[in-house]
């Protein structure tokens, strides 16, 4: 039988108001697709409705987006937050090494100015890269007088 002829016999079997879902489920239950299924259910002779269930719940679970994570395809930074991040983050590393401290400065500086012009441009969120700057810029300038 070929694989046509398999898929038109299981379509054939549903029930006339049968959904897609319907349908996934008798593909599972005749193990033509084992996507989500553990390997002791792939290798079971029978499968249960209950097993059904629990691997299309896994399916489910797995393929929503829960709500808490930022959804990639409507958040887009520009390049002045990317910066304005990745110049933020060098400048204290830099300024653990002495001899490397002003160019720690200059880095938070930078930083500081990326992040405003990605404010300026409305941004979502391009403030935090700046407050950020100036919080090690605060850092960097109290740090050397408490330490001496």
């Amino acid at each position: 039988m070929t694989i046509k002829q398999e898929a038109h016999h299981l379509v054939d079997q549903l029930a006339e108001d049968a959904t897609w879902d319907d349908l996934v489920r008798s593909l599972y239950r005749n193990k033509k697709i084992t996507l989500g299924m553990t390997d002791i259910e792939v290798v079971q002779d029978e499968i249960s409705e209950a097993d059904i269930n629990t691997v299309m719940a896994r399916l489910q679970s797995s393929s929503s987006t829960p709500d808490d994570m930022r959804n990639t395809k409507t958040y887009n930074p520009s390049n002045s937050v990317t910066a304005s991040w990745v110049l933020v983050a060098l400048a204290p590393l830099l300024f653990i090494s002495i001899l490397l401290a002003p160019v720690a400065y200059v880095l938070a500086i930078g930083g500081i100015v990326m992040g405003l012009k990605a404010v300026k441009d409305r941004v979502e969120k391009a403030w935090l890269p700046v407050l950020v700057g100036v919080i090690e810029l605060l850092l960097f300038v109290a740090l050397p007088v408490v330490g001496s």
